[in-house]
């Protein structure tokens, strides 16, 4: 989390721990920087007028509706200059459009979304996170090298590839009742890319013990 240039997106299902994790990551990270909070449902500084203290010194930016949160995390950015953006949830076609835009002006972000890597790369509404993917058209020659690169027997025209550079740097993978046992993808983009080739693609897995 030191580093300073790097976007990082926590991924997983309902339950898995990844709203606990962004909160206690913006308390870290509030000691260093200037943090500001973009929160969907008030679920990570709480509800009331005054941002609960588990934040430490991060500012906090309410949604009025999940309608209106990409325009709240430009908001953000215009008037309030961080060096740190959270978002509580990103869901929507104009929150993943916001973040890029965010990130374009050099703010780093910390994240989280629904799912693991590879539905994320499935849905269209959020594969911006990553960099998009598009569909391209390969020559003869190429298709063939394509085909035997990868052992298929049949020969493929038709591509998928990742589009551009992922707006995250990092992902996090959090399972429900493994919350002390995360998969963490340290390249995004290369991750992506063995993905749509149909590999495996490289990750660390890092656990603690709860008891200590």
């Amino acid at each position: 989390f030191g580093d300073c240039s790097r976007s990082i997106l926590f991924l997983g299902e309902p339950g898995s721990g990844k709203t606990t994790v962004v909160r206690e990551v913006t308390r870290l990270l509030a000691e260093r920087f200037n943090v500001c909070i973009v929160d969907t449902s008030n679920e990570i500084a709480g509800d009331g007028d005054i941002v609960h203290p588990c934040v430490g010194f991060a500012r906090r930016m309410m949604v009025p509706s999940l309608d209106k949160q990409g325009s709240v995390m430009i908001e953000c950015v215009q008037n309030h200059t961080p060096e740190v953006m959270v978002i509580d949830e990103i869901g929507r076609t104009a929150e993943v459009e916001a973040a890029r835009t965010c990130k374009q002006r050099g703010v780093r972000l910390v994240a989280s979304a629904h799912g693991d890597l590879r539905k994320l790369i499935k849905n269209p509404k959020l594969r911006g996170l990553i960099g998009g993917v598009e569909t391209v058209t390969l020559g003869d020659a190429q298709a063939a090298k394509e085909a035997k690169s990868t052992g298929n027997s049949s020969i493929q025209k038709l591509k998928a590839q990742r589009a551009g550079a992922p707006t995250f740097d990092i992902i996090v993978e959090l399972r429900r009742g493994a919350h002390n046992d995360w998969r963490i993808v340290m390249d995004v983009g290369n991750a992506v890319d063995k993905v749509l080739e149909g590999l495996e693609y490289p990750a660390q897995r890092r656990t603690r013990d709860p008891l200590t």
